[in-house]
């Protein structure tokens, strides 16, 4: 069995010890491969988010069996393609109780919130002048914060749980029927939400029917108040997000994620108005840590082998 690795970057070595069990483990290198052909040959192909594999590049991938991602999302795949031609997709989709262990985005989130309240970008850049004038940077505590989280999912629980233990009051908003402590508040109301808490995080998943979800009015009612999204540039209406940014209408913003359309030219148009404001965009970086990388692929690496063998 052939067994590609696209995103072979300090990929985990426990893991393909697993996958050399079953089959030839080649590492794709973008400076001396070709991506079409190295697809060509290959039984079992694993994917992050570098690459989007869509059909004109699948077609290539004859022998293709069996998709592997260790990730929640698929966006970066035409997954109704795969269905078609019975090419089995082995992902962290649904798989509840290992994503409860991997903290990397819930952690990374809640560091751009206290980042955020505490202006550490701008102190950061300038510490000459934060020594001679400190009030300059003078910040905001969690405790006794508002902070409001839209989407319950696995992220905004286990955020939730950290605000909670800083002393923060935590409300949620979520189409879906979630359980949820006794110590947070449900907001049936997106707008509501936004209007009573200080922090905004958005958690939510991606799909068809939330496209945009923080439109123009969502924005508009974030005036003077933090901003926070680590989950999918998508459900953000990121040309008046832009809008917003230039006339200084958030108190605070972070942003780990932009949609792929026109994203380079999104960051470089944020990037440029936000020299000198609380702004924080990170690359795409939530959950990319040492631990969290390592342990999905070993995870993803070890379903694999149990769906080749039948284990499953």
């Amino acid at each position: 069995m052939q067994i590609g690795i696209l995103e072979c970057n300090q990929f985990s070595k426990k893991a393909i010890c697993t996958l050399e069990t079953v089959g030839k483990v080649e590492l794709f290198d973008e400076d001396k491969n070709n991506l079409a052909d190295f697809l060509s040959d290959k039984d079992v192909i694993f994917v992050r988010l570098k690459y989007f594999l869509g059909k004109d590049l699948l077609r290539c991938a004859k022998q293709l069996k069996y998709i592997c991602s260790p990730t929640t999302g698929h966006n970066h795949l035409d997954v109704e393609y795969l269905d078609a031609r019975g090419v089995q997709l082995i992902s962290l989709k649904g798989e509840t109780s290992f994503l409860n262990t991997i903290r990397a985005t819930p952690e990374h989130t809640f560091g751009l919130v206290l980042s955020l309240l505490r202006n550490y970008k701008l102190a950061f850049c300038d510490s000459q002048k934060s020594f001679e004038d400190r009030e300059l940077f003078k910040g905001y505590e969690i405790y006794q914060n508002k902070v409001g989280i839209i989407g319950l999912g696995r992220v905004g629980r286990i955020i939730s749980e950290y605000f909670l233990s800083f002393g923060a009051s935590v409300d949620f908003y979520d189409t879906l029927d979630v359980e949820y402590s006794d110590q947070i508040n449900k907001i049936d109301s997106l707008d509501v939400l936004i209007n009573n808490n200080n922090v905004i995080i958005l958690c939510a998943s991606y799909s068809d029917e939330n496209i945009a979800m923080i439109g123009k009015n969502q924005l508009n009612l974030m005036r003077d108040k933090f901003f926070i999204n680590t989950a999918r540039g998508e459900l953000v209406d990121e040309n008046y997000l832009l809008q917003k940014v230039e006339s200084d209408h958030f108190k605070g913003l972070a942003i780990d994620v932009l949609s792929g359309e026109n994203a380079s030219h999104k960051l470089n148009a944020i990037r440029e108005l936000s020299r000198s404001k609380n702004i924080i965009i990170t690359p795409y970086i939530a959950g990319a840590t040492y631990e969290s990388m390592s342990r999905t692929e070993e995870f993803v690496a070890t379903k694999v082998i149990k769906r080749i063998e039948n284990i499953e």
